[in-house]
């Protein structure tokens, strides 16, 4: 039988992957269009920049995340703080997107 922490570490790695590319097309692509809540009004060069690098820190903490709970298990506070920290940034994303901060 497989090991929960493998199976489970090997889903938040491929989730983290799809992040990190998907944060990658927006920050130095510069498609800012593939962002959901992406604003027409606001400069893309501002939303590839912010909406792109918050993508990419949260691709980099759920890869992070992958490989510890790979290594050592499944750590319930490790979990909650991952959970909380990508809600804060999804949020700050979506706000980016939308011009937040943005002055143009």
């Amino acid at each position: 039988m497989v090991d929960f922490n493998l199976v489970s570490g090997t889903i938040w790695l491929v989730c983290g992957i799809v992040i990190l590319v998907l944060g990658y097309i927006i920050a130095f692509r510069g498609r800012a269009d593939l962002h959901v809540d992406y604003d027409e009004s606001v400069d893309p060069a501002y939303v590839s920049r912010w909406a792109g690098g918050t993508a990419l820190l949260m691709g980099v903490l759920v890869v992070i995340y992958a490989v510890h709970q790979l290594l050592y298990g499944y750590n319930p506070a490790a979990f909650g703080a991952l959970i909380v920290t990508l809600f804060v940034l999804s949020y700050a994303t979506k706000r980016f997107a939308r011009g937040w901060g943005y002055r143009g």
